[in-house]
């Protein structure tokens, strides 16, 4: 359109320049076409209205969606981001609540997002405020321009020009609503980062990035820079407008990003200088005006008195405010970065404990307040640990020396209460918090020790030199506080929650362990890393899949926060308190972690939390995450003597989260929270940390693990698409791989981030890279997946992540894999399961680890693994010949098989470890044998153990009654489509019906895996796992119609379990007459050797 001077030619110019574009752009999209036009209608008819500049730009970004244009608007000389425009086709309507299908998902997103928007559809223009309509609509000169009235455009550009965002009166309401335009410029950033990028803007977002990395984040990613700097800049406007007065220096009513940056120059130097790398480059800072001006626009509207009267019925706003911002920023990011509220009862009671220990143990009546006391949280977050210690402090001191005590407290607080922060988001919290608490108590302002830094991080290295200026210079001062700090500071008290994620061990940058890994200690002359020590321990005393597990962050923050109180600064009294993960408390990974405990620290207190959510008998956890906890508190009272191990002591606390709850608001409450409930645990160096559960009785008898020494992994795919009930699918599957192109396989073959990949060379394989589109597929071979569920894989290493060898080079028609859990409770059901194929590392119900234990060692069953002399031993115990193999497996399988064993020896196995209740009885023995022969043979599909002498044929028994009734004709799409009524018994799938099914075969379970439900699952349309949401175009291949093959395998698990729970009152009454009878205990029998327990060396 050309420059008009009246509203006449503004809508001719509208009216030909929208028609010309419909005509030359036969085949665009309907809104692409009217995206110029419809700019600059707006645009004219501001100027002329008397309204001020607008700016129409194109591609618009909010959190997943884009509206096609953002609108700036410039007024009397300041420019603003003012709201958006959203285009539509011609023939949809501007009303949205006749919007159907991808647009109203659409809709959806825009009204949550954009507050204030216009939707235009070429012909007509309608305004909303938060989703809801403002307004008459503006009719636009789409047709008939000639007798166009502008008047109705002029009264929806003024509305939407004078229109002022929703004030913010609440810290929540500021945590979601920052989050979303928080996340605009991170998505704004990553995309001019992109390599692809290469006009002026993207090169100097790649210099930004340098210089981000120079000062803040050494190691930083592309996104660790986009998502730093997006919440530096977010979190320290919000630190301007709610701490600063008269931020906005030009009184135009909306506070720029540069003047917050000039508000909190001098209360916190470093966030300002973060700043620097977006803001001090005028042309990157102009290429994601769009989105700064959004975050101006929102921060406006802070109401700063409102937030500071602001309550939150979960308690303390700013305790969660940063979890939420996280929860709508990146879910994903919340949950990696460990940032998780940790509820105020238990942070107080870790705090009532450490001073407790300050007080009666160290003699430092003051606590937390005293001089001498440093107190470091290492992994701070918005400040929790701190503010308790912080309120602690103060109430001590006045305890002790009445109201002025806090007051003198607060000097030596400011200087000794440190955090440590690696996000710059919950740094800023942490630091307003902290500040304006310190304020509180002492009335006076005090800086705080808050600290952006990575705490795993070379402490040692050399100082980031002195020669820069302005902003550099105050990022690079604050690099080498940290280091001095971790290097010089002697700290007494080391106090938090630290994150708990998985890492490789080969990978850098942000959170990856960094120098605690590999980097040389101070004052060592013997060498070796922190985590070395941790490690070699456990090479030398546990198989290599146990040790993955110490590659963990939590792992890390202990061994440095081990360092930090006890070793780095001589022989000084020290508490080191952390809930983390409680799996080093009892994991075979972690002995060199419980050895280290003991040799540096007096005393250790354990509260066992639990929370289990993914294991056997679901717990409720004082966090919203799955993984079981422990708070766990080290004291080292000085000059510790290293040839003695600390004293371990214990608490349990078990029921809802409320329960547990209410036990820590106790604790923290008690004069003395160490004075009951207390039970000591093991002295052994490498015992796990939680007292052994079974009794006398229980801990006489042989364990598992020494009857069968050899005890191994099943293979561990990470990926889903090498495994399928059907062979066919895998077929297809394999094609789909092998005819893609080079580009697209390494995602189809999902590519972990270290490990196999499609350029690894495995011995007697082509590369999976190099492979033709006619290659052919290793053999497909049985595969047991879960429990009593046979399905089906590729015989070729390749495809897995841990492939298992000495278990497949085991294989034959005599080898019977016997499953368990060794390293996790049982919940009810059996404590052993069998396969005759190789079953995966999570065969036994859904989880796993080093749990399957072949019968034999070889493929010719020439090498049982079996104790040496242990069959020997139990045939002169029954004053018989050594029994066989095969007998003993069958004996320990009728046993551990029985639902009743699990019922007996419920509290015993808490503590992971199955044990052998070894029957000295030989007509017991006899009986067992039979038994367990027979349900060997049965779980097996009647594919081992046969004897059709004895009733033991080549394929399960028919069970009268139990049958189909009617076909499957159409396949169930989801588990949903199954059901089961337990009065007809009868089982329907889909449109299919089996009759003759009873209750307890439905409800059969393996320590929480409902047997038939999940197998049904994956034999669905959707699938069950991982598949159900993959992306991935491979798992997508699956079946679309009942395979017949699976009608039969049905009847076959059916039938198993069926004759299976038949068996259990025999079962029990044999489990209670054998443990009540006559037992050989296990100081009579042989232990294994080392060499016994090694997989088998392959040929």
């Amino acid at each position: 359109m050309k420059p008009a001077k009246t509203f006449a030619e503004i809508a001719l110019a509208y009216h030909d320049a929208i028609h010309a574009a419909r005509r030359a752009s036969v085949d665009a999209e309907p809104e692409a076409q009217l995206t110029t036009p419809v700019g600059e209608l707006l645009k004219a008819v501001a100027q002329h209205a008397g309204l001020g500049e607008i700016e129409p730009i194109r591609e618009a970004r909010l959190v997943g969606v884009r509206p096609d244009l953002a609108i700036a608007h410039v007024y009397k000389g300041n420019r603003r981001l003012q709201g958006y425009v959203e285009l539509k086709k011609p023939e949809l309507p501007v009303d949205t609540s006749l919007w159907s299908g991808r647009n109203l998902i659409q809709w959806d997103k825009l009204k949550l997002q954009a507050e204030v928007l216009i939707i235009c559809n070429g012909r007509s223009a309608r305004l909303y405020f938060n989703g809801e309509p403002v307004g008459e609509d503006a009719t636009l000169p789409y047709q008939n321009p000639q007798a166009w009235d502008a008047g109705g455009l002029m009264t929806l550009l003024r509305r939407f020009l004078e229109a002022k965002p929703r004030p913010i009166t609440s810290v929540p309401e500021l945590s979601r609503r920052l989050a979303l335009r928080t996340a605009e410029l991170r998505d704004r950033l990553l995309t001019l980062l992109d390599d692809k990028t290469t006009d002026e803007a993207g090169e100097l977002a790649r210099s930004a990035y340098g210089a981000w990395k120079q000062y803040i984040h050494p190691h930083a990613s592309a996104k660790d820079f986009a998502d730093g700097i997006s919440q530096v800049v977010a979190y320290g406007m919000v630190l301007a407008v709610l701490t600063g007065s008269q931020v906005d220096k030009d009184d135009d009513g909306i506070v720029s990003v540069h003047e917050a940056q000039s508000a909190i120059r001098e209360q916190s130097p470093v966030m300002a200088a973060a700043f620097a790398p977006l803001l001090d480059q005028p042309d990157l800072h102009d290429a994601v005006r769009v989105e700064l001006g959004a975050l101006e626009t929102l921060l406006s509207a802070v109401n700063a008195e409102k937030i500071r009267e602001s309550r939150d019925v979960r308690g303390e706003p700013w305790m969660y405010f940063y979890e939420d911002f996280l929860s709508v920023y990146d879910p994903e990011e919340r949950k990696q970065a460990g940032v998780y509220y940790t509820p105020t009862a238990v942070v107080n009671a870790m705090v009532k404990m450490v001073e407790h220990l300050l007080i009666e143990r160290f003699d430092l009546r003051l606590g937390f307040a005293d001089s001498k006391v440093v107190t470091l949280d290492p992994a701070t977050g918005t400040g929790t640990f701190p503010l308790a210690v912080l309120d602690a402090a103060a109430a001590r001191a006045k305890l002790v020396r009445g109201k002025a005590g806090p007051l003198q407290a607060g000097e030596h607080l400011s200087k000794n209460l440190i955090g440590f922060e690696l996000l710059p988001g919950p740094y800023a919290v942490a630091h307003l918090r902290l500040s304006e608490r310190l304020r509180e108590i002492t009335k006076t302002n005090l800086p705080v020790q808050v600290v952006l830094t990575d705490t795993l991080e070379d402490p040692v290295g050399a100082e980031t030199q002195m020669f820069l200026f302005g902003d550099g210079r105050v990022l690079a001062q604050e690099q080498n506080r940290a280091k001095r700090i971790k290097a010089e500071r002697k700290v007494t008290v080391v106090i938090g929650n630290p994150p708990y994620r998985r890492v490789k061990g080969d990978i850098e940058g942000r959170g990856s362990g960094g120098w605690v890994l590999t980097g040389p200690v101070p004052g060592r002359k013997k060498g070796g890393s922190l985590f070395g020590d941790v490690l070699d321990v456990a090479r030398e005393h546990t198989i290599f899949s146990h040790q993955s597990a110490l590659y963990n962050l939590y792992v890390y923050f202990w061994r440095w926060a081990i360092w930090k109180a006890f070793e780095a600064h001589g022989d000084e009294q020290a508490v080191v308190s952390f809930i983390t993960a409680s799996s080093w408390l009892t994991g075979p990974g972690f002995v060199g972690l419980r050895k280290l405990v003991r040799e540096l620290a007096d005393s250790v207190w354990v509260i066992d939390l639990g929370g289990d959510n993914r294991g056997a008998s679901p717990e409720d956890n004082v966090f919203a995450i799955e993984t079981p906890v422990a708070v766990v508190t080290l004291v080292r009272d000085g000059a510790t003597n290293k040839k003695k191990p600390a004293d371990v002591f214990y608490q349990r606390v078990e029921g809802s989260h409320d329960t547990k709850i209410g036990f820590m608001e106790a604790l923290g409450k008690q004069d003395n929270p160490f004075e009951q409930g207390w039970v000591r645990a093991s002295e052994d160096w490498m015992a796990p940390l939680v007292p052994n559960t079974g009794d006398a009785m229980w801990n006489s008898l042989p364990a598992l693990a020494d009857v069968f020494p050899w005890q191994q992994p099943g293979p561990m795919h990470s990926r889903s698409w090498p495994i399928s009930p059907l062979p066919g699918i895998l077929s297809q599957r394999w094609q789909r791989f092998v005819s893609s192109g080079i580009a697209d396989r390494p995602g189809l073959y999902v590519t972990p981030a270290s490990g196999r990949n499609i350029t690894t060379r495995v011995p007697g394989f082509a590369r999976l890279i190099d492979l033709n589109a006619d290659a052919q597929h290793e053999s497909i071979v049985r595969f047991g997946y879960r429990a009593l569920d046979r399905q089906w894989t590729f015989d070729d290493p390749r495809l897995a992540k841990t492939e298992s060898p000495s278990l497949w080079r085991a294989r034959s028609v005599n080898q019977v894999f016997l499953v368990s859990l060794m390293t996790f409770p049982f919940s009810a059901g059996p404590c052993l399961i069998a396969s005759a194929h190789v079953p995966d590392k999570h065969y036994f119900n859904g989880r796993g680890g080093k749990d399957i234990l072949p019968l034999y060692r070889d493929a010719k069953a020439e090498e049982p693994n079996i104790t040496r002399g242990l069959l020997t031993k139990l045939g002169r115990q029954l004053n018989r010949p050594a029994p066989k193999p095969e007998a003993l497996a069958a004996y320990v399988y009728a046993v551990l098989s029985s639902p009743r064993y699990q019922e007996r020896f419920v509290e015993a196995l808490k503590t992971p470890g199955p044990r052998v209740p070894m029957t000295a009885d030989a007509a017991l023995w006899d009986e067992a044998v039979a038994l367990g022969t027979w349900l060997l043979w049965l779980h097996t599909y009647a594919e081992r153990l046969q004897d059709k002498a004895k009733g033991r044929g080549r394929y399960v028994p028919f069970v009268p009654g139990l049958d189909w009734h009617e076909p499957v004709r159409t396949m169930p799409e989801t588990s949903k489509d199954i059901s089961y009524d337990p009065e007809a018994r009868v089982l329907s799938v889909g449109d299919g019906r089996v009759g003759g099914v009873a209750p307890e075969v439905w409800d059969f379970e393996v320590s929480g895996m409902p047997v038939v439900k999940k197998w049904l699952a994956y034999r669905t349309k959707k699938g069950a796992g991982r598949a159900t949401s993959s992306d991935n175009a491979l798992d997508h291949i699956r079946p679309t119609a009942w395979a017949d093959e699976w009608n039969d395998e049905l009847l076959e698990l059916l039938r198993v379990l069926t004759l299976t729970v038949e068996k259990h009152p025999e079962q029990a009454l044999l489990v209670d007459r054998i443990c009540d009878g006559p037992l050989i205990p296990a100081s009579e029998l042989p232990k294994p050797k080392d060499a016994e327990r090694k997989p088998p060396k392959g040929e």
